[in-house]
Formats: structure tokens, sequence, C-alpha cells
């Protein structure tokens, strides 16, 4: 009976910690990227090995036009070890996205919240986030969350998380 039991808990405790998201989101350039979320974990597809900056911003946002500039000189500076993806949240379509895209010289992955399909869902579901922006999510090169912020952030403070998650 307790090898009964224990077998069925071990089984059942191995099935959650399987359990993962499959979901897609789509660049404002047309790029599909396959991520996969757990517990504490986002995986994109064709970024690993690679820092993650997932960070939720609006184009009519004043917080995001602050941490804007410090972003792009952040994955300037670590464009082999970063990758930015930015999301916007206050329901644009792909062109205005681009155009505010090129208007400001954004330098990183830009998405529509509407080709993102489940990802800000999941993302708000497991860090509570509630809709402020900017809010930033940073993921370590083996797809760990390391953190998740509201707020706008430092050229010094991007980079530290960079230089210690890169190690």
């Amino acid at each position: 009976m307790k090898k009964t039991l224990l077998s069925l808990l071990t089984t059942l405790a191995f099935t959650f910690n399987l359990y993962a998201e499959n979901m897609e989101m789509i660049d404002t350039n047309g790029t599909s990227y396959k991520v996969i979320g757990t517990d504490n974990e986002i995986k994109i597809e064709g970024m690993e090995g690679k820092v993650v900056f997932l960070e939720f911003f609006g184009l009519n946002c004043p917080g995001c036009k602050q941490i804007m500039p410090n972003l792009i000189k952040v994955q300037e500076k670590y464009k082999d070890n970063l990758q930015i993806m930015a999301i916007e949240v206050q329901k644009h379509d792909v062109n205005p996205i681009n155009a505010y895209k090129q208007e400001h010289g954004i330098n990183y992955i830009t998405l529509s919240n509407y080709d993102v399909g489940r990802v800000a869902r999941y993302v708000m579901e497991k860090s509570g986030w509630e809709g402020a922006i900017p809010f930033l999510v940073a993921i370590n090169p083996t797809g760990q969350v390391q953190f998740a912020q509201a707020g706008v952030m430092s050229e010094e403070e991007l980079t530290k998380y960079v230089e210690n998650f890169s190690k």
C-alpha cells in the first residue's frame, strides 16, 4: 500500500513538473517564435543561450518612452548575449508599431498584443502583473525567469542584469 501511494505521488509530482504551456508569438516583421512556459521558465525558440527581456509597453505610455533609449543602448551593447522582445499592449496593430519602431530607432524585436497569443495572459497569471507598463520580465540564458518588475529601469540597472545573467 505504501509503495503504491508513494508511486502515485511520485507520478503526480512528475506529471505536474512536466506540465508546459505551448504558445506562439509573431513579431511585427512576421517571424514566428514558439514559446514554452512552465512554473518558473519561459523558453523562446531561437533565444537559447541569450538573456531575454520581455518588455510590455505602449505607444502612448510616457514611462515606456523613458525606458526605450535605455533598452536601445543595452540591446546594442549586448547584441550577442541579449534579446529584447517588446510586446505592445495598448491594442495597436502592426503598422503603427512598425512606424513607431522606425521613428524611434528601436533595434529590438517588437510584437503586437494581437499576435502574441496566450503569452501576455500567461505572464500576467504567473507574475501577478496587473497591466502597469512599462513591465519587464528578465529571463536567463537557460529560460529561468529571474524577475518581473513594473516601472522605468536605468541603463545601469539593465546592464547589471545582463552581465549577472550572462555568467
